[in-house]
Formats: C-alpha cells, sequence, structure tokens
C-alpha cells in the first residue's frame, strides 16, 4: 500500500468529497472526484488530485479509467499493483452487473412461470450467455448473477462458481437459464452433461437445481422436467434427445 504522508489542505478536501456522497450519493459528485474518493482507499496517505487527473484526462471519464487495460493505465501514471487491482476490480464489477438482466421479484410458482419469466429477462440476441437465478425458500427470486459469456454460440458452464455463489448468498434452491443466439431452444449434448453433473454437485451440498432453462427467441426448454414450451402460445410439449 502507498503510504506517503499528505499534506493538511488535502485531508479536508477528501473529507468534503467523502460527506458529499454520503448525504447525496454518487450523482452529486463529478467524474474527477470519484475517482480521487476511490484512489483513496488503496492510497490512504497521499496527495491522490493530481494522479486522479492525470487519469481522466488520458481516459476521458471515470468510466474509462476503469474500463482502461492495465499496461496504459501503469503507462499513464505509476501506481501500485494494489491500486491498480483496485480499479480494474470495479471496472470488472460495473461491466458484470451491466450484463445481468435485473431480477424482478416474483415467485417461480411453475415450470411455465420460471421459463416466461427468464425469456422475459434474458437476452435473445448477441453471445450466448449464462446466468444463475438465486430463490428463497419459497421460490421468490432474490437476485440473478451473470457467471459466464462467451464468443458466439458457446458459453461455459462454470460449476464451482454456481455452487459457490449459491452458498455465500445462502440460498439452497436455483435454476440456471442460457440463451441460444440462433433462436432454437434445444439443448447442445453438452448442455445436458453439464446439467446432470451440476444437478448431482449441488445436491451434494444441499443445494437443488431446480431447472436448467434453454431460451430461445419463441420458444424454450426446460432440461430438469422435460419440457419444450411454446412461450407465445404458453403450450408444452415433451422433450426428448434428438
Amino acid at each position: 500500500m502507498e503510504t506517503e504522508k499528505p499534506k493538511l489542505g488535502h485531508i479536508g478536501h477528501r473529507q468534503r468529497i467523502k460527506e458529499r456522497y454520503l448525504e447525496n450519493g454518487v450523482g452529486a459528485i463529478g467524474d474527477m472526484e470519484l475517482l480521487e474518493l476511490v484512489l483513496t482507499y488503496a492510497i490512504p496517505r497521499r496527495d491522490v488530485y493530481s494522479i486522479a487527473g492525470k487519469l481522466i484526462k488520458a481516459f476521458g471519464s471515470f468510466d474509462g479509467v476503469i474500463t482502461a487495460r492495465e499496461e496504459a493505465i501503469r503507462g499513464c501514471v505509476k501506481l501500485s499493483d494494489h491500486t491498480v487491482i483496485l480499479l480494474r476490480l470495479i471496472g470488472d464489477i460495473v461491466n458484470s452487473r451491466q450484463k445481468a438482466p435485473r431480477y424482478r421479484r416474483e415467485k417461480l410458482k411453475s415450470v411455465l412461470a420460471a421459463v416466461e419469466y427468464c425469456h422475459d429477462i434474458l437476452p435473445r440476441e448477441g453471445e450466448e450467455a449464462v446466468y444463475e437465478l438465486l430463490l428463497d425458500d419459497e421460490d421468490f427470486v432474490t437476485g440473478i448473477l451473470n457467471i459466464s459469456s462467451g464468443s458466439g454460440d458457446q458459453a461455459p458452464l462454470p460449476l464451482q462458481t454456481i455452487l459457490d455463489n449459491a452458498k455465500s448468498n445462502g440460498i439452497s434452491r436455483v435454476i440456471i437459464a442460457h440463451n441460444h443466439p440462433s433462436g432454437q431452444s434445444a439443448p447442445s449434448s453438452a448442455d445436458i452433461v453439464a446439467t446432470d453433473k451440476l444437478s448431482r454437485m449441488l445436491a451434494a451440498h444441499g443445494v437443488t437445481l431446480a431447472e436448467h432453462i434453454v431460451v430461445g427467441s419463441t420458444e424454450c426448454t426446460a432440461l430438469l422436467h422435460h419440457q419444450k414450451i411454446n412461450v407465445a402460445g404458453r403450450s408444452l410439449t415433451p422433450w426428448t434427445e434428438e
């Protein structure tokens, strides 16, 4: 951690930024002061005004700084690994949250309700992505996590991440959902194998995989219930491997 002794005048400046943030939120401070506030926690005993100024000038905005490449940041100002990691961490968190759909607190009391919910909130264009829906004991959605994405039509199913998310959030039931940009919801052989492995892995730790839903343009497939659902017509037909 960088530990140069600050000039006393900057202590008051930092405190005023903190007070404005606490009273009025992030919208009350500009990009320059927001970056100063962040840097304060990585460089607590050093003036960060000039560092923030150089970074904003180089990358244009706070968002530009936290999404800049590591080598670009290091080429702009001399920072410790500790500080660079903080900036990259914030950027990765923001990027991950932006990719994930916002959840509605809704009770998924049936397969059809779960399918319609996933079809409504998941993207059906662009790259394939995998989401984990966290359910409470009454099957209300308490959160949605974007856990994986891939180029084109393939995204990995990170089994350990799914389990860790459930355990860290105190959740005993989850739904996994992923989109097929092709518009078709028929699961691949890899989807089937991974779903079975995930279900057994979660069960061994007291977590239930309620369903794995593949989202297409107008239809979805619920793997565990062997149902293909036409969302527009609300019709259910048995799904079997082809």
